[in-house]
């Protein structure tokens, strides 16, 4: 790590972030008068601020540095230990202890065991697991944590958490008021901060946590152990997290998306001050971040126009960080594992029998034709017509990860963002052109249109991207999500306040379709799913779904046989780009009016988890998207029926919320995906898959456990064998290589 030049990108990021802002104050300053004392108090606010975030970020870094594994769901950690301490603390009917009584339950007891927890039960499986797959487990552990916070408290009421030092006590800096509470949390950031400096630099084990991600073989040579090196690391990132939580929660509305955003969003741009690594740097990174949100809201009034402009504050710093760093690869500390090469490329015509297939399947149900045992046993109502129209407008944007995440490996939190695009010109459209049935209601004819103007700003970010890889990669279209989501869309002037509902039409000029009903919506939608997932199989087998397979599999190899690289990301980026902005065009019309709040990141990482769960690479992944919606169907058809009402709790109150989450952290055991186990298993079955007929019996023949005695005698060197022996010996954690034995020798 280059430190000279990384503290020059950090110096021009800072610089960037501090010139818009006095840009901002320039064009739109706040009608007041700039004194030192209102200037004194806004620094000395957002440096309290800014350490809360530095706090936070100090456990994202923790448990980084200390286990390769970049953890998501830190901001759901931090929630859950603060509405535990609301609870025992707050709470008129929990325990009523003391405030300093509940932060040391919380922080030294229930965090750090649900920290421990998460590592046995989930991480110590992702060790030698893809990147993209360690990151869907910790975002859809955090989606579980927030769904579970927000079922056990009820996230709309409204509570409040008193700070641990009454905020009525302070001192004075002209007319205003600082609390002592706030520069409390400024010294107790300083003061974990410098503690954790001494523990991973100063001392035994905290050398022996930061080699384990280097070498796990190595540092148990030392008499070290990994496994409890690794619960240690985790239990003290989970404090790190409560205490944050804690702190931060009488700055906020209290709430789970609220503190969630907090919690993980600001420290995320936190800690990309020190590439994740520095703690120095990512203490830095928070006090900064801090200071420019209160010297904005002292300084800047952009008005109505841009009421959630704040929250874009810590996102563009993000942005400017992750583009001003020297190009570098990010690794996670190990050789990840390839799982694409045992995939079986789809036939073109497979893929046109099942499309066919599934509009016809389509239309049967819902018409009513095909009676299943629960699921509508007659014609689909207006109501069930509506969930299923909102679950193919997810299907239709998931279906745009596949070429970008699926084949490229392109890691993408921005598939709402795009699709948010697309709306919008579609809206436009008919007022800036005066188009029939202006607001977007229009002719499909100009859908292509749609997704030719949403292919640059794909190129665009692809640019930004090029030089990117894994993490940072994943972190760059995170804050272009955010800035989208809180800065662009909210404008009044993006979104026209019209009607949208499905009221299209498809005039070639011999012939017209009119889509204004909601059976024939729906049924356009399931026929544009079915073409697109067509499509993508014939652009699989084609020249430019080879490259990025192969960009996938290795970026350098195929710059070795002549793959322009940047090139093959511009196109890949703008191809998803362009299927999300269309998309975008249904998701719009399938509303009475675009609501803002829709384009939320919690969304989007929702979609993108789901497609990661179910298989990203295959494009009928995007079905798995109906799920939620296909459960609460199946719950209210059995309310009708009665005395089902813990199966209809299990679908409706159960599965359909925690089903994201429990999908993604599914992943732990299932890291293909559960289209290819579900394939893997219906394939035999099929009479031309005489391959797969045989792939099963070979398998049949190699399921034994090698006794311990047999190696190298009656059993052959295989890495399988060699793992499961390990796993029997009951030292897998211990000894066996990061990256999985390799004929018998290993690899790091």
């Amino acid at each position: 790590m280059n430190l000279g030049r990384i503290r020059t990108s950090l110096l021009v990021a800072v610089g960037a972030a501090l010139a818009s802002l006095i840009i901002l104050v320039w064009r739109y300053g706040a009608d007041t008068d700039v004194t030192v004392e209102k200037i004194l108090f806004a620094s000395i606010v957002g440096l309290a601020t800014g350490s809360l975030y530095a706090l936070s970020a100090t456990g994202l870094v923790v448990v980084y540095t200390t286990t390769g594994m970049f953890n998501f769901a830190h901001g759901g950690i931090g929630v859950l230990s603060a509405f535990v301490y609301w609870e025992i603390v707050e709470n008129k009917d929990g325990l009523g202890l003391p405030g300093w009584l509940g932060l040391l339950v919380v922080v030294l007891v229930f965090a750090p065991l649900l920290g421990i927890l998460i590592d046995l039960l989930l991480m110590r499986r992702l060790r030698t697991a893809p990147l993209v797959v360690q990151l869907m487990v910790t975002v859809g552990l955090m989606v579980f944590l927030l769904t579970l916070a927000g079922q056990i408290w009820q996230a709309d009421q409204i509570r409040g958490v008193d700070p641990l030092i009454d905020s009525s006590n302070g001192f004075s800096i002209g007319v205003s008021r600082v609390p002592w509470y706030r520069f409390a949390n400024l010294v107790i950031a300083g003061v974990i901060a410098v503690f954790l400096r001494i523990l991973l630099f100063r001392t035994r084990t905290g050398v022996a946590m930061r080699a384990v991600v280097d070498s796990r073989e190595l540092t148990s040579l030392t008499g070290a152990r990994p496994g409890r090196l690794s619960a240690f690391a985790w239990a003290l990132g989970s404090s790190m997290a409560a205490l944050a939580g804690i702190l931060v929660a009488p700055e906020i509305e209290f709430n789970p998306a609220n503190l969630n955003s907090l919690m993980l969003i600001v420290a995320i741009s936190a800690a990309a001050f020190g590439q994740v690594r520095s703690l120095p740097l990512t203490v830095i990174g928070g006090l900064v971040i801090g200071l420019l949100e209160s010297h904005y809201q002292q300084w800047v009034k952009l008005g109505p126009d841009f009421p959630f402009a704040n929250r874009g504050i810590a996102p563009i710093v993000l942005f400017l960080v992750v583009l001003a760093l020297p190009q570098a690869r990010l690794s996670v500390g190990r050789v990840s594992t390839n799982l694409r090469p045992i995939e079986r490329t789809t036939h073109v015509w497979e893929g046109a029998v099942g499309a066919v297939a599934l509009v016809v399947v389509a239309f049967l149900t819902a018409k009513g034709f095909l009676h299943f045992l629960i699921w509508d046993p007659g014609e689909w109502s207006s109501v069930s017509l509506n969930k299923g129209t909102a679950a193919m407008v997810l299907a239709l944007i998931g279906l745009s990860l596949v070429p970008l995440t699926g084949w490229a490996g392109q890691v993408n939190f921005a598939p709402l963002a795009f699709a948010g695009f697309g709306a919008f010109l579609w809206l436009r459209l008919g007022v800036w052109f005066g188009l029939p049935d202006t607001g977007g209601t229009g002719n499909l004819v100009w859908l292509p249109l749609i997704g030719l103007l949403c292919a640059p700003l794909g190129a665009l970010v692809a640019l930004f991207a090029a030089r990117l890889s894994g993490l940072y990669l994943a972190l760059l279209t995170l804050a272009f999500a955010l800035i989208m989501a809180n800065v662009v869309f909210p404008h009044k002037n993006v979104y026209p306040r019209v009607h949208t509902f499905q009221d299209l039409y498809l005039d070639l000029g011999f012939v017209r379709w009119d889509f204004d009903e909601r059976f024939e919506f729906f049924m356009l939608l399931i026929t544009v799913f079915a073409m697109g997932m067509f499509a993508l199989i014939v652009l699989r087998r084609s020249r430019f779904g080879r490259r990025w397979v192969a960009m996938q599999d290795s970026q350098s190899a195929a710059a070795t046989v002549g793959v322009n690289v940047v090139w093959t990301k511009v196109v890949v980026y703008a191809t998803s780009a362009s299927m999300a902005g269309m998309a975008g065009v249904f998701w719009a019309t399938s509303q009475s009016s675009v609501d803002v709040r829709s384009f939320d990141l919690l969304n989007g990482l929702t979609i993108v988890l789901l497609m990661a769960a179910a298989g990203m690479s295959f494009p009928v992944a995007g079905l798995f998207l109906s799920f939620q919606f296909v459960f609460e169907g199946l719950a209210e058809r059995l309310e009708q029926t009665e005395n089902v009402e813990f199966l209809v709790w299990i679908l409706k109150d159960f599965l359909a919320k925690f089903g994201p989450g429990l999908l993604a952290i599914g992943m732990v055991v299932n890291q293909r995906g559960a289209i290819f186990e579900m394939g893997k298993g219906f394939s035999p079955i099929l009479p031309w898959r005489r391959d797969a007929r045989e792939e099963l019996a070979a398998e049949n023949a190699k399921k034994r456990i090698p006794e311990i005695g047999g190696l190298g005698l009656t059993e052959p060197f295989t890495s399988e064998a060699i793992v499961a022996l390990d796993t029997q010996l009951g030292i897998i954690d211990d000894v066996t290589p990061a990256a999985g034995y390799q004929h018998g020798v290993s690899r790091g």
